[in-house]
């Protein structure tokens, strides 16, 4: 650590959001398990025209800090209206959380962060939330030998631990399981898909039109809103921001690996798989404008290797029916049939005991764990 004066300032320039998106590049120079995002996304993700920020649903303040010319980490601290409005929560978030290994450093970060949302009239802080649980959430405690999957995050060991000394305690953990894709688990659901088909005659599941990709959008929130609606750290989607969000996924989407449910013409339940795309992301290097190393990460992009099972959900009123398992076996056939090897399934609540189960049915392993911290401010 250097013996520099360390000193904490507000984000306001545009050359200040550039040192704070390109700080990750120096830190993570030559590990080979950190995927490079896509700076257009990440500047995105911190400005306030965002749908995440839209109609004060949120609000944030992003900060570096410096000894002398060189940034030696940021953070940024959020107020998610939308969630202490359904939640009834005081809470003020914090993420985008990076920094040397400097304790001073990190421990400033995370008091300015905890300070700012303090003076909003939040009473506690938690995070990581980049910017919220429906983007990138957690940081990484367990399963630091290898890449991460698409949309999840990745930081060094070290950073638990300079959380950890700023006061921050555990307040979730969520899971991750990877499985190899095999015929072996489709047998598994073959004969429960058969009789669940057989009991809902009214049942029909099938994969999205993307021709049609705006109602497609909007059956899919429906479902999403319902579904989650009491589940832990859920947050409603308006519809500004499920867009955005089906924006960014849509490039990422294999048809055949998502399902939607139908009871009838009600919209029941779906299933979201995408391919894992971070090592073409990687071979990007954060920017989709060199046209050599774009070709490179669409040839990567082609060669159908792991996916990621990144939600499943049924409105509560279809559930105990089956429809969750005729929706995995569909997707398991499909990944089998389009060759892809193994599956992760991310991110999983610790304390959800029936998707933990229903994950070791596919033989799938607990591979990774992300841990989401909280103090009083």
């Amino acid at each position: 650590m250097s013996s520099a004066p360390l000193r904490i300032t507000v984000v306001r320039s545009h050359g200040d959001v550039r040192r704070f998106v390109d700080l990750p590049w120096r830190l993570y120079a030559g590990d080979p398990c950190w995927v490079p995002p896509l700076k257009k996304q990440v500047r995105g993700y911190l400005d306030t025209k965002h749908p995440f920020y839209a109609d004060g649903a949120a609000e944030r303040e992003i900060f570096l800090a410096w000894r002398r010319t060189r940034v030696v980490g940021r953070i940024a601290a959020i107020i998610n209206h939308a969630h202490n409005s359904y939640h009834q929560d005081r809470w003020g978030f914090f993420g985008f959380f990076e920094s040397e290994d400097d304790p001073e450093a990190a421990a400033a970060l995370v008091a300015a962060a905890a300070d700012w949302v303090k003076a909003k009239g939040c009473d506690a802080i938690a995070g990581p939330m980049n910017p919220s649980t429906n983007y990138e959430a957690g940081l990484l405690t367990k399963g630091f030998d290898t890449p991460p999957c698409v949309m999840m995050t990745y930081n060094p060991p070290r950073y638990a631990e300079l959380l950890e000394a700023t006061g921050l305690t555990k307040l979730k953990d969520l899971f991750a399981y990877q499985s190899p894709v095999h015929a072996k688990s489709l047998a598994r659901l073959a004969k429960f898909a058969d009789k669940t088909r057989e009991r809902e005659p009214n049942l029909r599941v099938r994969s999205p039109n993307l021709r049609d990709f705006a109602s497609e959008v909007q059956i899919v929130r429906t479902i999403y809103n319902k579904a989650w609606e009491k589940n832990w750290g859920f947050i409603p989607a308006s519809e500004l921001e499920f867009k955005a969000l089906a924006k960014d996924l849509k490039p990422l989407v294999d048809p055949p690996l998502m399902r939607i449910a139908f009871i009838g013409d009600d919209p029941a339940g779906f299933l979201l798989a995408i391919p894992d795309a971070n090592p073409a992301l990687a071979a990007l290097n954060g920017s989709m404008a060199n046209p050599l190393r774009l070709l490179r990460a669409i040839m990567i992009g082609r060669r159908r290797e792991g996916l990621r099972l990144i939600t499943m959900g049924v409105k509560e009123e279809y559930r105990l029916r089956g429809i969750e398992g005729v929706m995995f076996y569909d997707g398991l056939k499909a990944a089998l049939d389009r060759g892809y090897k193994w599956c992760e399934y991310s991110w999983i609540l610790e304390d959800n005991e029936l998707a933990k189960r229903t994950v070791r049915l596919m033989d799938a392993e607990h591979t990774k764990t992300y841990r989401i911290y909280s103090k009083p401010v």
